[in-house]
């Protein structure tokens, strides 16, 4: 599957089914080249244009349950 391809999956928390956000980068082992995670931008809140800060979370390859067609389930994450 192509990058591109998945940063246009939602994530989704399974437990709860709270959407965390979609993917903007992964973090690549220099050893092996396969990916450990995958950074994750949280959804801006209303009004949070006037904040320049984003907040990025990181979803490792193992918290991965489901890739579907439109979404990513993943473990609760803390």
């Amino acid at each position: 599957m192509r990058f591109s391809a998945v940063q246009q999956k939602e994530i989704i928390e399974a437990g709860n089914g709270r959407f965390i956000g979609y993917i903007i980068d992964a973090e690549v082992c220099e050893k092996t080249g396969n990916i450990i995670a995958f950074l994750v931008a949280e959804p801006k809140k209303f009004m949070s244009f006037l904040q320049s800060d984003e907040h990025v979370r990181k979803v490792l390859i193992s918290d991965i349950l489901v890739v579907g067609k439109d979404v990513i389930l993943v473990r609760e994450l803390s």
